[in-house]
C-alpha cells in the first residue's frame, strides 16, 4: 500500500528513569500509548542498560546513549533513547556524536519532501549543580553551537529536549533588525519580526541566558509560547519547589511557518515530573507499507479429491496446450 504522509509528529520526554519505586514504566500501556502516537521521539533520563531498554515493534533499530554507572552506588543516570517509525526509517540518518548528552539526526530532504535537509538534535543538559555536570570538561551548549555552525551550511536546524534552562519571556531574536542603514555582510539575514513569546515561567537563569544567546547567534527560535497549541507557554516541569519551563523545541526561523502545532502534554505524575512535549512538522513523503493481514489466512489447507478436480480444471483453462 502506498500513501502520502503530510505531517511528521516529533516528541521528546524526560521520563526521570524507567523504574520508579519498583514500577516499570515501559510495561505500562498508557505510557507506551503516549509514544506510539509519534513518528520520531526521544526519551531522556532513561537510566537503563541496553538489555532493558524499551522495545517497540513499529520502532525497530532505535539508538540508545547510555552513561557509565556511577561510583560507588553503581546506578545509572542520564541516558537518551531515540526511536524512528519503521516506515520512515530509510529517510533518517544518525550522525556521529561526541558525547552521550546529545545526538544529531539528519532527515533527508528528498525522502521527506523538504526544501533542505533537516538536522535534529535531541539533548539532555543536566542541571548545573549536578555532580555529573560539575565533572564535565566541556560545555554542552557550546558543543551543540559548534555543530549548528557546521550543519546549517547544508540544512535547517531543530533542537529538542530538557535543557534545564529558564528563559521567562525574554526575546530570542534581534528586534527591529535591519540592513538599511548599516553596511552588513552580503550573506547576513535579518531577523524577522515575530509575535512576542509567552511563558508561564517568569524566572530566568544563567543557562536560560546562554540558550537565548544561542538562539540569536544561530537564528533559532523557541516554539514554546508562540506556536499554535501552546500560545501561553505552559509549564513543562513540576517539582515540590515549583513549576518551570525547561523542556523546549527550537527551530530555524525559516521553519516556523511549517509547524502545524506545538503541544505540552498533560502532566502525568505517575510517569515523570516532566511533561512530554511534541510538535507537528509539514512534510510530503510517499510511504510504502506492506499490509499483509495474515490473521485472515487459514492455519492449514485441507485437500480432498473434489479440490483436486477443481485445480486441474483451472490449470486446463489457463494453459490448455500444456495439459
Amino acid at each position: 500500500m502506498i500513501y502520502t504522509k503530510k505531517n511528521l509528529k516529533i516528541s521528546t520526554w524526560n521520563i526521570n528513569g524507567y523504574i520508579s519505586k519498583g514500577f516499570n514504566k515501559f510495561e505500562d500501556d498508557i505510557f507506551v500509548d503516549n509514544l506510539l502516537q509519534q513518528d520520531i521521539f526521544c526519551l531522556q533520563e532513561t537510566h537503563c542498560d541496553l538489555d532493558n531498554c524499551l522495545e517497540l515493534p513499529n520502532f525497530q533499530r532505535p539508538v540508545h546513549l547510555i552513561r557509565p554507572r556511577t561510583k560507588p552506588s553503581g546506578k545509572r543516570h542520564g541516558g537518551l533513547s531515540v526511536y524512528i517509525l519503521n516506515t520512515i526509517r530509510l529517510g533518517v540518518k544518525f550522525l556521529e556524536h561526541a558525547t552521550n548528552d546529545f545526538i544529531w539526526l539528519k532527515l533527508d530532504r528528498t525522502f521527506f519532501g523538504f526544501q533542505e535537509d533537516l538536522y535534529i538534535c535531541f539533548v539532555y543538559n543536566p542541571p548545573e549543580n549536578s555532580s555529573y555536570y560539575r565533572k564535565l570538561n566541556y560545555n554542552i551548549l557550546e558543543m551543540i553551537e559548534n555543530d549548528i555552525v557546521k550543519y546549517s551550511q547544508s540544512g535547517k536546524i531543530m533542537i529538542a529536549g530538557d535543557l534545564n534552562a529558564r528563559t521567562a519571556c525574554e526575546i530570542d531574536h534581534i528586534q527591529m533588525d535591519s540592513d538599511k542603514h548599516i553596511p552588513l555582510f552580503d550573506n547576513y539575514k535579518c531577523d524577522s519580526s515575530l509575535i512576542q513569546r509567552k511563558s508561564k515561567d517568569s524566572s530566568i537563569n544563567t543557562r536560560g541566558r546562554q540558550l537565548l544567546s544561542l538562539c540569536i547567534s544561530s537564528s533559532l527560535r523557541i516554539l514554546n509560547g508562540r506556536t499554535m497549541g501552546d500560545l501561553m507557554g505552559a509549564h513543562t516541569c513540576f517539582q515540590p519547589l515549583g513549576s518551570s519551563v525547561v523542556d523546549y523545541f527550537l527551530a530555524s526561523e525559516e521553519l516556523l511557518p511549517n509547524f502545524t502545532y506545538f503541544h505540552t502534554h498533560n502532566f502525568l505524575p505517575d510517569f515523570s515530573d516532566h511533561c512530554q512535549i511534541s510538535c507537528m512538522l509539514k512534510c510530503n513523503t510517499k510511504i510504502y507499507e506492506r499490509n499483509l493481514n495474515l490473521a485472515l489466512m487459514p492455519d492449514k489447507y485441507i485437500w480432498d479429491d473434489s479440490i483436486k478436480i477443481k485445480f486441474m480444471t483451472k490449470i486446463q483453462l489457463i494453459m490448455p496446450q500444456k495439459i
